[in-house]
């Protein structure tokens, strides 16, 4: 039996009446267990509209037992008496058709980042990457959760690696428990907003010798953005995927035996970087080697094909299992799943884990 799922979008306009009250959009984005739950909570006094369902993977439920499947909302009232409408994404990439869904017509952009990760610039360049048309479009901020725990990264690693993405944004240490301190970060996008919506109805007006209502302008704006859409391109059958410094992650043998409980992994093989095979599940011994020479030429193709540095290898079969092999500098590890399983997906879902291990 087949089900039709409409999804609505939620737009929120700045709107210019009588009671002269602005309302805001704000997204609130980020892996799982960076806060934004907590975020919103903090800002709406624990009145906040949640969608949460148990966690169902093993590493993530050590650190949270919930985690949103939707989204999180809350409403809260500003200084002057404008208004914040708050969501937050679901932060399993499972969950990512939610993002473009809720993030349309937004005004502004949090990305929580939890500093107890073991690499938290890769959760910068994966979020930054996939929200960039909002990055450039909207008033940008990250907050940095957890540093009372773990100190390192600093604000200034943060700052280097923005800079490194060609990214402008503020960086603060925050707690998401904190009311204050989440005020502050959404207090910076609605001063970004204003300070550029100012900018924007002084100029329509001059060119205009008149005053002009600024949802003209936004709208505008968001004609603007619709151009910037990209067009879907099919994915290839071999994709190498390169990392920018600071991101570089350790796989073990315990890396590996967490990689096998995945669902749609069919076995995990891990190889140093001279090409040998030091353990593996996979019973098929010609694919254990075709991994292994996989991770011990991966520095030619580098050099070769001019690419950079490779971290990920991924081929998909017509028929067969897929083949996903994650190269560092002192191990690979060659993971197949089936042929059903979305390789991007599973790429992220393992690379999510590893943050843990």
């Amino acid at each position: 039996m087949a089900y039709k799922v409409e999804l609505c979008t939620v737009r929120v306009a700045i709107i210019i009446g009588i009671s002269n009250v602005l309302r805001y959009k704000i997204i609130i984005t980020g892996p799982v267990g960076a806060g934004k739950t907590t975020a919103i909570n903090s800002l709406t006094d624990q009145k906040a509209l949640k969608t949460d369902a148990p966690v169902s993977d093993l590493t993530t439920s050590q650190r949270k037992q919930t985690t949103t499947v939707a989204l999180d909302y809350g409403v809260i009232k500003l200084n002057n008496e404008d208004v914040a409408h708050v969501y937050g994404t679901p932060g399993q990439e499972r969950f990512d058709f939610m993002w473009e869904i809720i993030s349309e017509g937004a005004h502004g952009l949090v990305l929580l980042l939890d500093n107890c990760r073991n690499y938290p610039f890769r959760d910068l360049k994966y979020y930054t990457s996939h929200f960039r048309d909002l990055v450039d479009e909207v008033p940008f901020v990250i907050g940095i959760t957890r540093s009372d725990i773990k100190s390192e990264p600093s604000i200034e690693n943060y700052q280097t690696w923005l800079k490194e993405l060609n990214i402008d944004a503020d960086v603060m240490m925050v707690d998401a428990r904190n009311k204050e301190h989440i005020h502050r970060l959404v207090n910076s996008l609605i001063k970004q907003k204003q300070a550029k919506a100012n900018s924007s109805a002084s100029v329509t007006n001059a060119d205009h010798g008149g005053s002009l209502p600024l949802t003209a302008s936004l709208k505008n704006e968001k004609s603007s953005e619709l151009e910037k859409k990209e067009s879907t391109t099919p994915s290839p059958a071999v994709e190498a995927v390169a990392p920018a410094s600071g991101s570089k992650i350790m796989l073990t043998e315990k890396s590996m035996a967490a990689v096998a409980k995945i669902n749609g992994v069919t076995g995990v093989s891990l190889s140093n970087d001279m090409g040998e095979v030091i353990d593996s599940t996979i019973l098929d011994e010609n694919l254990n080697e075709f991994i292994a020479f996989l991770s011990g030429i991966t520095p030619a193709i580098q050099d070769v094909a001019n690419l950079g540095e490779i971290h990920r290898i991924m081929l998909r079969a017509t028929d067969d299992d897929n083949l996903t092999v994650f190269v560092e500098d002192e191990h690979s590890l060659g993971v197949a799943s089936l042929h059903k399983t979305s390789v991007p997906a599973l790429s992220q879902q393992i690379e999510d884990m590893l943050q843990w291990i």
